[in-house]
């Protein structure tokens, strides 16, 4: 079962970790703020698959803004 990974812009500290870590998911918008993505589609509403779930739950862990969230 997938699941679905956004960022919440206001708290976000554009320290790009997510981004670096896993550009597949995360790139920086124009204002330098995260945001997620499935290959440039489903902007800021991103599929995560089962087998990186884990990986991106890494990247909500260590975001210093704690801006990553999972939709319910």
């Amino acid at each position: 079962m997938s699941r679905i990974v956004h960022v919440v812009k206001d708290d976000c500290t554009s320290c790009s970790l997510c981004a670096d870590t896993h550009p597949q998911y995360f790139r920086l918008d124009s204002d330098d703020l995260a945001e997620t993505h499935n290959n440039g589609a489903n902007v800021n509403n991103a599929e995560i698959p089962d087998g990186d779930i884990a990986k991106v739950q890494e990247s909500i862990d260590d975001c210093p803004g704690e801006c990553i969230k999972w939709k319910d």
